[in-house]
């Protein structure tokens, strides 16, 4: 049983064992790589951000709204203007999506109906699109089936619909980014067989590598993904992308390396057991001491604040599992197998010499000068004119097929090109913003943010619109108080006019031609009343008279007349009787005419006062009217001058429904809360969106100072800001990434091959064929496929391929500069024509892995892939030249100068 174990140890049975342990594990325990790509969809922001603040603010929003998206469902007839119908269509399906909230986990609809004052937010100008807002909750939800869902399931019958948002295009990009990563670690890991195959003429021998890079990868993966999930490490949607550019490419390497070294040795010693040994321990420091290296700088990168450079720990764990897979599971293959491992074919293919290298080093050692000259001709007007442009939209690598794309292009088209992406300003205040004093300068905010030359609207709580609302405004109120004070100044010249006929027709002079008129009426009522009393008396007495007279006759002639007599005695009894009654009348007369006397002349005396005060009211009158005058032209003034633009509404206005429905569609459930939407004239990916935002929130910051809403928190988001923190980061920490890779390659080199000089001098040459390599790339996809920038992730993930190529090859130079016997001159040409034939491979593995990245049809990875052939090919154009001139310079110069200082 002994023996068998040391049998099984000798061949390295129980290493296999363990790998085929690892290798199930990780393979059972991580999920696949499209789910474990969708899990970082979005981008990962510290909680310090802008965005992070105002998603602070929204979860407390209230009207269940936490944790939730927003995304934007787009209607669009290709005819023309929206009919009637289709509008009524629209709302019918727009009535059944509510009536099913809760299956599509949708928490708000925001139409037309229920946003009448936001009317031109929602509807464009040529009346062709429409658009209702969509809140839906995330909790549990996939945002790439709900999405589906929804395309579904709001279609109308001669409309185009689509379904968007910045989340929803981000969840597309991500999905094709899973998509290219499966199909290019495919291609990738059929390149690295092929190429083994073809290299060394062997099936075995690639499906041996092939087995090897599987493990090493599968386990890194499985590994790395352990740790973003359950200790939240930073992992990114390129993650696994680079643990197979990592695995692969120095993986490929690093087996050629190893199974041609073990087929010399076999030929050698043709003992299986003895040639793996010999062959391990050969290459067992420099696999191992790049490899760690590699491990320690991307270590690294965990201490600079960004994700997606944060991210790059990945390949220092991919770099050690790389070394443990190629040193411990190779090998057992190699023994098991022995020459057998080459079949088909066991012989060596014929190794060409490197004449490039042969000859640029007998140049370069001939004129140095010369030699380093041509090289700065050849780089440095690439890096003069470098393009730094970065693109960070993730609309960058997507087509025009997918319906999110679709959706957010005809909201430019219709709208304006900022609407797909607006940037939202969150202000949330320590009481409610339903009165006056905070709803002013929130208004005056908006319309400062309006002026903005980069901006092409602004809605908000009192212009849901973009537009003022008059009614809600000092100017709207002033020309209601302008026409009133204009009535009232024609009323009053209407009544100075009035005044001044009363006036005149108050005769003054008829009035005492009355009251004497008066007079004499009362002297001859006096007169009449006089008259009257003294015939009443002569009656009585003529009465008295002929009735003793006609008692004394007695002769038949008084008889005859005593008739008469009595009847005239009748007569008169009845004029006595109306004598007195005119005596009665004539002391009535008498009196009322005294008294009308009494009176007429008073009134006179009222009237000459009346008259008096007339004419002082008329002046009052006339001042009054002259005032008005004024007081409309300075309102007239005052409504026309950029003073009467402020925002007033009134206690009435605010209980009208109008305001109630605006609230509720811009202001939290405790009303403390308010948001505005901040539409930009450019998209986000126009060049200057970081400035834009910037100039925003410093607008934001100034335009609150002073104000009741100084203390206010203020947040803001959207994908122009997410797209700007990205840039602001990568404009910051990008250079520090780079510093730490060639910081870190250059320590180990200083300290494996124990030079400085000569090490600084490839590392700058690698440095300088890298900047060449990007402006080439820039230069090729801005004539062939009309990029204008590089993806902003390009640069990151190119940075960590060409950092593992450097390593090696320099490293390598370095080790062999460390263990030469040679003096450096003796050392330069034989180094340079040995090194040229493994740089030469290195570059053909380097170009077949970059071809294999362009089967993902991604620009993102095009761009990689022509920076690898780029900066690889001008290494290799520049390297022989650079070892040999300025290993010739380092030396020759020095000798000169003691030369002279010794004359």
């Amino acid at each position: 049983m002994k023996q068998l174990i040391q049998k099984l140890h000798k061949n390295r049975i129980f290493t296999l064992i363990v790998w085929l342990i690892v290798v199930l594990i990780a393979i059972i325990s991580a999920p696949n790589i499209t789910t474990s790509i969708q899990q970082y969809n979005q981008p990962q922001l510290s909680a310090k951000s802008q965005p992070s603040k105002a998603q602070k603010i929204r979860n407390d929003w209230g009207y269940g709204l936490k944790d939730t998206f927003t995304m934007d469902l787009v209607y669009q007839s290709s005819k023309g203007k929206l009919t009637a119908k289709q509008q009524q269509d629209i709302a019918t399906q727009l009535s059944k999506l509510k009536d099913n909230q809760s299956y599509y986990s949708i928490k708000k609809i925001s139409t037309i109906d229920t946003n009448l004052q936001g009317k031109p937010a929602m509807l464009s100008k040529d009346g062709s699109t429409e658009v209702a807002t969509i809140d839906i909750s995330n909790n549990g939800n996939s945002l790439r089936v709900l999405t589906n869902q929804l395309v579904d399931q709001a279609k109308v019958s001669g409309l185009k619909s689509y379904v968007t948002s910045p989340e929803v295009v981000r969840d597309v990009n991500n999905a094709k980014i899973a998509k290219v990563t499966t199909v290019s670690l495919i291609a990738l890991f059929i390149a690295a067989t092929l190429i083994i195959a073809i290299y060394l003429r062997s099936i075995l021998a690639a499906l041996v590598s092939f087995v090897t890079l599987f493990a090493s990868f599968v386990t890194t993966y499985s590994l790395s993904l352990h740790l973003a999930m359950h200790f939240n490490w930073p992992f990114s949607d390129y993650s696994v992308l680079e643990i197979g550019f990592a695995t692969l490419m120095i993986g490929t390497i690093w087996q050629i390396y190893i199974l041609r070294r073990f087929r010399e040795l076999l030929k050698a010693q043709p003992e299986s057991h003895y040639s793996t040994k010999q062959t391990i321990s050969d290459l067992r420091f420099p696999v191992t001491v790049v490899g760690l290296t590699l491990s320690f700088i991307f270590l690294c990168t965990t201490f600079i604040n960004f994700n997606e450079i944060k991210s790059l720990y990945v390949l220092s764990i991919a770099y050690a599992v790389l070394i443990l897979a190629v040193l411990t599971l190779t090998p057992v293959f190699m023994s098991a197998l022995g020459e057998s491992i080459f079949w088909p074919t066991s012989s060596k293919s014929k190794i060409s010499k490197a004449t490039y290298f042969e000859k640029a080093g007998e140049f370069s050692m001939w004129q140095p000068f010369a030699s380093l000259l041509l090289v700065l001709y050849l780089i440095l007007p690439f890096i003069y004119f470098f393009n730094s442009k970065l693109s960070y939209s993730p609309m960058t690598n997507l087509t025009q097929q997918d319906q999110a794309v679709k959706g957010a292009q005809t909201l430019s088209a219709h709208f304006t090109p900022g609407k797909p992406t607006p940037m939202i300003v969150y202000i949330q205040n320590d009481k409610p913003l339903n009165n006056e004093k905070y709803l002013q300068p929130l208004d005056a905010l908006t319309t400062k943010l309006k002026a903005n030359k980069n901006v092409d609207s602004v809605y908000s709580l009192t212009q849901p619109g973009g537009m003022q609302i008059e009614k809600y405004y000092v100017s709207n109120q002033l020309e209601a108080i302008s026409f009133d004070t204009k009535q009232a100044s024609g009323q009053l010249k209407k009544a100075s006019v009035g005044i001044k006929t009363n006036a005149r027709n108050l005769n003054l002079a008829n009035l005492q031609q009355q009251v004497k008129d008066m007079q004499k009426l009362v002297g001859r009522s006096d007169r009449i009343v006089s008259r009257s009393n003294s015939l009443s008396n002569q009656v009585s007495q003529a009465t008295s008279s002929v009735s003793s007279s006609e008692r004394r006759s007695a002769s038949k002639k008084i008889r005859r007349y005593q008739a008469k007599i009595k009847n005239l005695t009748e007569e008169l009894q009845t004029v006595e009787s109306g004598l007195s009654q005119l005596v009665s009348t004539g002391q009535i007369i008498q009196d009322y005419s005294q008294t009308n006397y009494t009176y007429i002349k008073d009134y006179s005396q009222q009237i000459k006062q009346i008259n008096k005060q007339l004419q002082a009211v008329n002046k009052n009158v006339v001042s009054s009217s002259d005032q008005l005058n004024d007081i409309y032209d300075y309102l007239d003034g005052l409504q026309s001058s950029q003073a009467a633009n402020v925002y007033y509404v009134t206690p009435q206005q605010l209980k009208g429904s109008d305001f109630k429905q605006t609230m509720a569609n811009f202001g939290s459930q405790d009303q403390k809360t308010t948001m505005l939407q901040v539409v930009f004239n450019k998209d986000t990916d126009s060049g200057s969106n970081l400035k834009r935002v910037k100039d925003v929130q410093q607008q934001i910051k100034l335009q609150l100072r002073g104000t009741p809403l100084a203390k206010a928190k203020v947040a803001v988001t959207g994908e122009p800001v997410i797209e700007s923190t990205i840039e602001s980061r990568m404009n910051n920490k990008f250079v520090f990434l780079l510093s730490v890779l060639i910081i870190g390659m250059l320590l180990a080199v200083f300290i494996l091959s124990r030079a400085i000089l000569q090490p600084l001098y490839w590392t700058a040459a690698f440095v300088a064929s890298a900047f060449t390599g990007f402006q080439l790339t820039y230069i090729t996809m801005h004539f062939i496929a009309h990029v204008e920038s590089f993806d902003w992730q390009v640069p990151i993930i190119a940075a960590g391929l060409l950092t593992a190529i450097a390593s090696w090859q320099i490293i390598s130079l370095g080790l062999s500069l460390r263990y030469t016997e040679l003096p450096l001159l003796e050392w330069l040409i034989p180094t340079v024509k040995s090194y040229g034939t493994i740089v030469r491979y290195i570059v053909l593995v380097a170009i077949a892995f970059a071809i294999a990245m362009t089967f993902g049809a991604s620009n993102a990875l095009i761009e990689v892939a022509l920076i690898l052939i780029y900066t690889t090919l001008a290494f290799y154009l520049v390297l022989p030249m650079i070892i040999v001139s300025l290993g010739k310079l380092a030396v020759t110069l020095p000798s000169k100068e003691n030369i002279i200082k010794n004359k």
